[in-house]
């Protein structure tokens, strides 16, 4: 059992709705979820957007969503705590994710603000990529439970160690070493709490503490002039609502379907992320219904595309992080309400003047390392080479990213860098894994655990889907471009992979008749009782 769980209490009285774990608990939730909406501010020189614009028009549909969805979350878990008869259910994290944002900016909004220097155009791009990937995942609510049940762990928990490891890990802790002065001593202070599970005097939450320790190290240090980052410009503060948009207009526009290879794969992976964060939970005590816990995160997608959010909300890592600190049902509704002010009042801004993104991230990767712990632990130990494997495609997936970041900086692009390229790098290798990295993480892993229980039957299924996939371009198939890297999706996209797949999944088969043959030649010498 993972020692994780918190032992199952069952109170005479009625259960509350907030514990004291809850305030610990939120700042978790909210300091996973805050450098994204931090992000969605600062990238949007890339997409032609006014920091205006973000704040006053963007921001409040993504409050909005994220509030319902934490509300619901809360809700859920409640219901459950009731109905078992206990005080220990932690409700699913929700918000807007980290891999998302970047493909949203610099796969659908980037390009076409490249291409039409219109921010408004971008925008509407988003929104479209926003609707479509909430009616898949509306739809997929109702047809992962299958999967869910005749899948491997380690699949399931593999591609979320993946994200959790090159969006959370990695993604902040260069950030933190960058700033070493304001952000290692919060982080150092962060983890001895997290790891020791040290109380500390009238419950004060580790992650506020650190993240107090930052904003004084920050303003000392900006005092004697040691910190020299430039302050963020912060306009004025108000009042701002979520403004419907007009659909029909928006889906009308056929110049956006070309996007739909890359919005398809997206809204498919978050659902995917969306049922492994499910399975997290089941393992850490939690077991939520898939239907409605997935219905929820396609709806609300849905509903905030309606009011002008082009950022897809989804199911969180960090559920049994949260749990492990004492979070229970309270900490997800206090995470929407206060995502809720700051996006609706322009406050964001101010905030980044006393907590840079930095001083966030210790945060950030203790729940991301705990995620990634997790997959490692709660798999039969033969299969933990399994979860090993399953994390190198999401890695390239971020370090190709990084290229690609890289080369737009220096005023170039991948398209223009590649050919110059020696074979030594061997970059189209890294980007190829990178495409559909959450599919070929589960795909792999749940390969590789199925053939070390010699289940090679189910494992060559698993290969040939991969075939399949490779070969309509859903994974491996990639077209650079000079706006950044594309999906590629059609017939025959990337056949070297596919025949790869094919005849890895063909060997299988031969394995299940070789060891079936084996079996039955030991059945036979057998003496008979």
């Amino acid at each position: 059992m993972s020692q994780s769980i918190i032992p199952v209490l069952r109170p005479a009285s009625p259960l509350p709705w907030f514990t004291s774990g809850d305030v610990d608990g939120f700042f978790g939730l909210f300091f996973s979820g805050f450098p994204d909406l931090l992000l969605i501010v600062g990238l949007a020189p890339v997409c032609g957007f006014p920091t205006e614009f973000v704040t006053h028009r963007i921001l409040p549909g993504v409050a909005f969503s994220v509030l319902a969805g934490n509300i619901f979350y809360a809700w859920q878990a409640r219901r459950l705590s009731i109905r078992t008869g206990r005080s220990d259910v932690t409700a699913i994290p929700f918000g807007v994710n980290t891999p998302t944002i970047f493909a949203y900016v610099f796969l659908v909004m980037g390009p076409v603000y490249e291409r039409t220097h219109s921010g408004t155009l971008a925008w509407q791009a988003g929104i479209f990529a926003r609707f479509f990937s909430g009616v898949i995942q509306t739809a997929g609510a109702f047809c992962t439970d299958w999967l869910r049940r005749h899948t491997p762990r380690a699949a399931l928990l593999c591609p979320l160690a993946g994200l959790a490891l090159a969006y959370l890990c990695l993604g902040f802790i260069f950030g933190v070493f960058d700033q070493a002065a304001i952000a290692l001593l919060p982080m150092l202070v962060l983890f001895t709490l997290y790891g020791s599970r040290l109380r500390l005097p009238f419950r004060i939450p580790p992650a506020l503490l650190a993240i107090a320790l930052g904003a004084v190290l920050v303003a000392v240090l900006r005092a004697l002039h040691v910190y020299t980052v430039p302050i963020p410009a912060a306009g004025a503060p108000g009042l701002y609502f979520p403004h419907p948009v007009n659909l029909f207009q928006v889906l009308g526009r056929r110049e956006w379907l070309g996007y739909l290879a890359v919005i398809v794969p997206l809204a498919s992976l978050d659902t995917l992320a969306s049922l492994q964060i499910l399975e997290s939970a089941k393992i850490a005590g939690d077991d939520y219904p898939t239907v409605p816990s997935l219905l929820l995160n396609g709806v609300g997608t849905l509903v905030a595309a309606a009011l002008g959010s082009p950022f897809p909300t989804t199911l969180y890592v960090g559920h049994a992080a949260h749990k492990a600190n004492g979070a229970r049902s309270g900490y997800s509704a206090l995470n929407g309400l206060v995502t809720l002010v700051l996006c609706t009042t322009g406050l964001l801004p101010f905030v980044l003047r006393v907590i840079p993104l930095e001083v966030a991230g210790p945060v950030i990767v203790w729940f991301g390392l705990v995620t990634v712990g997790q997959a490692f632990v709660e798999v039969p130990r033969t299969q933990a080479i399994a979860v090993a494997l399953g994390l190198l495609p999401i890695v390239a997936q971020w370090a190709a990213g990084i290229a690609d970041t890289v080369a737009r900086k220096a005023g170039s692009s991948l398209a223009e860098l590649m050919p110059r390229m020696g074979s030594e790098l061997a970059l189209g290798g890294l980007l190829a894994l990178s495409q559909g990295a959450v599919l070929t993480s589960m795909l792999w892993a749940a390969a590789m655990a199925l053939a070390i229980e010699r289940k090679f039957l189910h494992a060559a299924a698993w290969l040939s889907a991969a075939a399949v996939l490779a070969w309509v371009g859903v994974i491996h198939a990639f077209e650079l471009t000079p706006t950044g890297i594309e999906g590629h999706l059609g017939w025959a996209r990337a056949p070297a992979f596919a025949c790869s797949y094919a005849a890895g999944a063909f060997f299988l088969l031969l394995c299940h008749v070789y060891a079936s043959s084996q079996r039955n030649s030991v059945a036979e010498r057998a003496p008979s009782l």
